[in-house]
């Protein structure tokens, strides 16, 4: 006995069979994956990599340089302000003033002219232990200026002050003590 099956297929059923597989990419209909996709798969990491080391590498030359032009600017700025306010070579070295006095105090200033006056370094030895000293500028018209003070100890003491005059006007600076007598007195 023989059988025979006849199957039919509905219209319908052909159209939902079609698209189903539209939906599918052409790569599902291949009997398992492609030959070649370990050296695909490889090449495609590879590719990822480079990309990555490539960006971090442009980061870090991004970052190099931004660092690079803060701080040529920070120094820039530096050497610009040193100068605008009389620090690197603006001021003008006038006189070293020396003197002793018959005790034996010494005394040695270095008066140096500024846009606003006079800086003054003046290094004073053998003053009376205890002593409470001025460092005062006298002018050629007879005005004075305190430019610093200070308690003597015994041995050499240097110290820095300023007065507001032009170091053509200046006479000479002496270390006067709290009677106004002075100690030293340096020309």
């Amino acid at each position: 006995m023989s059988a025979s099956f006849r199957v039919t297929v509905s219209p319908n059923e052909l159209n939902e069979n079609d698209m189903l597989m539209e939906e599918l990419p052409p790569e599902a209909a291949l009997d398992g994956p492609p030959p070649d996709m370990d050296h695909l798969l490889q090449r495609t990491l590879g590719t990822v990599r480079e990309e990555r080391h490539q960006a971090v590498r442009r980061r870090g030359r991004i970052t190099a340089l931004s660092s690079t032009l803060v701080v040529a600017g920070v120094l820039a700025g530096g050497v610009w302000l040193g100068q605008g306010m009389g620090v690197g070579g603006t001021e003008n070295a006038d006189a070293l003033l020396q003197g002793t006095s018959p005790a034996g105090a010494r005394m040695a200033v270095q008066v140096t002219e500024t846009e606003g006056g006079l800086k003054l370094v003046a290094t004073v030895d053998g003053m009376q232990d205890g002593e409470a000293c001025w460092l005062v500028v006298h002018t050629k018209d007879g005005r004075t200026f305190t430019a610093g003070s200070w308690r003597a100890h015994g041995g050499e003491v240097t110290l820095a002050g300023s007065a507001m005059v032009r170091a053509g006007d200046v006479a000479g600076v002496s270390v006067v003590n709290h009677d106004r007598q002075p100690l030293v007195t340096a020309q």
